[in-house]
């Protein structure tokens, strides 16, 4: 479920707005990766073995560019623009931010679990951390108290947002 004022229409708001500054990008991890490499190199031995060469490269290569594919899909967008903060396909308007913090290590971890707050928004991908940022919600109307967004630079990704708040907030 998208926070209240946010976008997730896949349909017409998939790609980065006008004016919108990408932070960071959450690309899967490495496991992803090796798991995907592995699984299509798997699909053509197993296909050419089975049939012909020929058919093993073609299975081989079309596995791994829907690897490909489902990796980049899958890679969340952070950004600021305009409108506000991005996480993924959600927005959250500059009218409805508070408080911005880097947390990193087991706090982090804690923010994730069950110590965390159970309403906030997560845009975590595994392989990507150890930190995060938790944006405070002060919208009442939005039923998530909290942003938490995965980041590789916890502490980069909070001064980047606040820095743009200041300067693009109305």
């Amino acid at each position: 479920m998208a926070p209240v004022g946010s976008t997730d229409d896949t349909r017409a708001d998939t790609g980065i707005g006008a004016g919108e500054q990408v932070l960071e990008r959450l690309w899967p991890g490495a496991w992803f990766w090796l798991l995907g490499a592995g699984g299509a190199v798997s699909l053509g031995v197993a296909y050419g073995a089975a049939l012909e060469p020929a058919i093993g490269w073609f299975v081989g290569a079309v596995a791994a560019l829907g690897v490909v594919v489902l990796g980049v899909r899958w890679a969340a967008r952070v950004a600021v623009g305009p409108r506000g903060v991005r996480a993924g396909r959600a927005v959250l308007p500059w009218s409805a931010i508070g408080r911005v913090l880097a947390v990193d290590g087991e706090h982090a971890r804690l923010a994730r679990g069950p110590q965390g707050d159970a309403s906030a928004w997560m845009v975590l991908r595994p392989g990507v951390g150890p930190g995060a940022v938790v944006v405070e919600v002060t919208d009442p109307e939005d039923p998530h108290h909290t942003w938490l967004i995965a980041s590789r630079d916890a502490t980069a990704l909070a001064s980047a947002i606040t820095r743009a708040r200041g300067r693009l907030s109305p």
